[in-house]
């Protein structure tokens, strides 16, 4: 239990300091001062002119349902076309590579003749 603590304490130990140390490298490499992110978010704010609302319907809405519907249309047609076949190659499924069928699961009738 000792050495298990003494291990994992020099870890965490070493981990901080070269995470700090790393840190205090960046800033002098890059110029910047502690107070990037705060300057980031002021100049965001000036952008929308203070309204914080606006911000929150982007952020928080817009932009995590455009990624969701975006990522999910794709598999979408992968799963009905087959293709492209780079994404279909690694389903969990095992017989499952196939598009799927063309047929109405509610009565059995195929939905599109061709």
């Amino acid at each position: 239990m000792r050495r298990t603590a003494f291990i994992l304490g020099s870890g965490l130990l070493l981990f901080v300091a070269f995470w700090n140390s790393m840190t205090w490298h960046l800033q002098r490499f890059w110029g910047a001062s502690g107070y990037f992110w705060q300057a980031q978010w002021e100049r965001l704010l000036t952008t929308f002119e203070g309204k914080e609302w606006i911000l929150f319907f982007i952020g928080a809405i817009q932009l995590p349902t455009l990624f969701f519907w975006s990522v999910n249309g794709l598999l979408l047609v992968v799963d009905t076309t087959g293709k492209p076949n780079f994404i279909s190659r690694y389903r969990i499924q095992v017989g499952k590579n196939e598009p799927a069928g063309k047929t109405c699961p509610h009565n059995g009738m195929e939905v599109n003749k061709e």
